[in-house]
């Protein structure tokens, strides 16, 4: 049974998320800007660098209002929710948008967002398909250098390479944390709810980074102290399981899990371990060392080549004894529906078997999902 004080620390995660408007109202009464961008491929100590507070965009899980006027409706819901959310001023506290290009879909958002959003700040961040080479290096090089100066131009200051070297620092810290908070969950199961480990990366993803490190040291100190208590608990052991997917925003689908008995110990989600798992090097120039970490981070689908993604989980699966692996795909999100196949394949070669889940952000069909995955759970205990 969770104590009073396990509610309270988790609830402060929690709470980041609820205080986004306010925090980012706050931010900008001290004189800093709020830009929103919607990739883990967008360079935030950039901004973080020019005092501009990062905002990941995240969609919305409600009904559509506007922008299936503008969109077709087989475009994926991250886009048209986040179009939608523009259109009817939900974002307009926003200074502006970074917008990747990931995918087709994100193109045409930046075409539509130009045209129908106004805000002072739009910027389409050009990336590379294939992140190994000379050629995709270069090509994500001027990207970033090409951000940095229309930054720098909307700001009307320069970003130094000292204040790049701090937000390194600020980053690599806040991701380190992360990095301790992810393995407290995977090393000793329990002590690190589903839930508060996906919203300690979610408000990570729209707090002050500062704000959140501080929340995370107090939190792993707090869980480090009962771990001895807790391990020592009583109960038939739940069964261990990666989440592999685009996003999970919905808290409700890690409830249902840890309610059927399940323990989400790894993932290899964008709101998860794509999003903390590598540093910057704080030993070279600043601006080469975030282009060159971003090219060489854990890669996402729509990036080429994909064997160090594969890598990453089938050690994940092997290292954290995962008995089982739910796949969360957003439905349209042509990237990861393309790499599911593939994945799935080498997944089922180590003898562990498969939960497919059709997304779109929300959660829907709350009984339908709970009794698929209680049968999932039962047929891996069985197993």
């Amino acid at each position: 049974m969770e104590s009073e004080e396990d509610i309270k620390m988790e609830g402060q995660f929690r709470e980041l998320i609820v205080r986004q408007r306010e925090m980012a109202d706050e931010w900008k009464s001290a004189g800093g800007k709020v830009v929103g961008h919607f990739c883990n491929y967008v360079p935030e100590e950039i901004l973080h660098a020019g005092g501009v507070l990062s905002i990941r965009i995240l969609g919305s899980h409600g009904h559509i209002a506007r922008a299936d006027a503008h969109v077709q409706t087989y475009v994926c819901k991250l886009i048209r929710s986040s179009l939608d959310m523009g259109l009817v001023g939900e974002l307009d506290y926003l200074d502006g948008v970074i917008i990747p290009y990931t995918c087709d879909g994100m193109r045409l958002l930046f075409d539509l967002w130009t045209k129908n959003v106004k805000q002072g700040f739009v910027h389409l961040l050009d990336l590379p398909l294939i992140v190994k080479g000379d050629i995709g290096r270069n090509r994500f090089e001027g990207a970033v250098i090409q951000l940095k100066k229309s930054l720098e131009d909307y700001l009307g200051k320069s970003i130094s390479e000292e204040a790049l070297s701090i937000s390194i620092r600020v980053y690599n810290e806040n991701r380190a944390l992360l990095r301790e908070l992810y393995n407290l969950r995977r090393n000793v199961g329990g002590m690190i709810s589903n839930i508060e480990s996906l919203e300690a990366v979610l408000s990570s993803l729209t707090s002050p980074k500062e704000l959140h490190s501080d929340l995370l040291r107090r939190t792993i100190l707090e869980r480090s102290k009962s771990t001895a208590h807790d391990e020592a608990a009583p109960g038939a052991p739940m069964v261990r399981l990666h989440v592999s997917g685009s996003l999970v925003t919905d808290s409700r689908y890690y409830q249902i899990i840890e309610d059927c008995g399940g323990l989400v110990v790894s993932d290899d989600l964008c709101t998860g371990t794509r999003y903390y798992w590598d540093d910057v090097k704080e030993d070279t120039h600043p601006l080469k060392a975030i282009t060159n970490r971003y090219l060489d981070k854990l890669p996402c689908p729509c990036k080429s080549p994909s064997e160090e993604r594969y890598q990453f989980v089938l050690d994940s699966l092997r290292q954290d004894d995962v008995q089982g692996v739910i796949f969360v795909l957003e439905r349209y999100c042509d990237p990861h529906l393309y790499d599911y196949p593939f994945l799935r394949k080498k997944v089922e070669s180590m003898g562990i078997p498969v939960l497919q889940i059709d997304a779109e952000l929300g959660l829907s069909g709350v009984e339908q999902l709970r009794t698929r995955i209680q049968a999932f759970i039962e047929i891996v205990r069985g197993g």
